[in-house]
């Protein structure tokens, strides 16, 4: 098996969804981004509970590019304090070595 790094953020639109992902894939930082939603946030903000519609994004790289994607999001980024999570996760050999041909 091979490793791959999964990155994970919510915004608040498809719009927003789609312009992230397209830079992202553009600027060849990821090989891959899945869009899901929407879904529905519910969380404390400034001391009050909110609840908003989010779409979720899980970008596909690789390790040695990871830092590169979390600062280009942080900067990126349309919310304040954004989700950005991430995790190395186990993958086939094969796709791995898709990941890593697509990211530059």
């Amino acid at each position: 098996m091979s490793e791959i790094c999964l990155i994970h953020t919510s915004v608040g639109s498809c719009a927003e969804a789609d312009l992230l992902t397209a830079a992202l894939i553009e600027q060849r930082l990821c090989a891959c981004v899945q869009m899901t939603g929407p879904g529905l946030s519910t969380y404390r903000w400034k001391g009050k509970v909110e609840q908003s519609e989010e779409y979720y994004l899980s970008i596909k790289t690789n390790m040695e590019n990871r830092d590169n994607v979390l600062d280009w999001l942080c900067r990126q980024h349309p919310y304040d304090l954004p989700e950005i999570s991430w995790q190395l996760c186990e993958s086939s050999e094969q796709y791995a070595a898709w990941v890593n041909r697509e990211v530059a």
